[in-house]
Formats: C-alpha cells, structure tokens, sequence
C-alpha cells in the first residue's frame, strides 16, 4: 500500500463514487477500485459498503480514513524537512547494509599458518 492508494482512498470517501474519484485523480475505475481493495486488504477489513452508485464507509473505514489523513500528513512534514543546502551542512551517507564494508575500512589481515 502506498501513499498514492491512501490518497485515492480519501477522494473516494469524500466523495462517495467511484467514477468521480477517477475523474477528480484522471484514473480508470478499476484503478480506483484497485488502491481501494490494496488498503482494505492492508487493513485486514472491509473499508466500504458498495451500491450500485455509490459507497459508504463502514466503522472501521471511518477510522481507517482519520489514520489515513494523519499519515498523509506526516508524509507531507516528511518531505519538507530541511536540506543540506537550507541548513548549510552536508548530509551523512548511509551505506546499504547488504552492499558489504567499506573501501575506507580495512580489513585485519589474516595470516594462513603452514
């Protein structure tokens, strides 16, 4: 589940249509009705009540829908986060864990006895 589908999951709840969603966020129907399965099955429950031409938020929708707009939002303080360039210090690198030592650090030197 990403960001994305979140979003598109609270467009549907405002609105309460599937096609309106789509055309707000200029995507097919069936992607709209796919980001909303995607977070359902990340929650672990039914989000929606669907009819013929609109949908309703059950209990645990509603709630998924305030977790949903509190982490859209941390999403958003997360991406306003000072750069280097704005504090005028450089970043520290953090290297892959899987991509093995560093060219800076040496390795202790093994002797091989006869």
């Amino acid at each position: 589940m990403s960001t994305v589908m979140l979003y598109t999951f609270m467009i549907a709840a405002s609105t309460g249509s599937i096609a309106e969603t789509a055309k707000r966020l200029r995507y097919s129907k069936s992607t709209v009705l796919y980001h909303i399965r995607e977070v359902e099955k990340a929650c672990g429950s039914e989000l929606v009540e669907r009819d013929v031409r609109k949908f309703t938020l059950t209990r645990s929708g509603q709630k998924a829908l305030e977790i949903s707009e509190q982490l859209l939002q941390k999403a958003d303080e997360l991406k306003s986060l000072p750069t280097a360039d704005s504090r005028g210090t450089s970043t520290t690198r953090l290297r892959d864990a899987n991509a093995g030592p560093s060219k800076n650090l040496r390795q202790p030197r093994r002797t091989v006895s006869a």
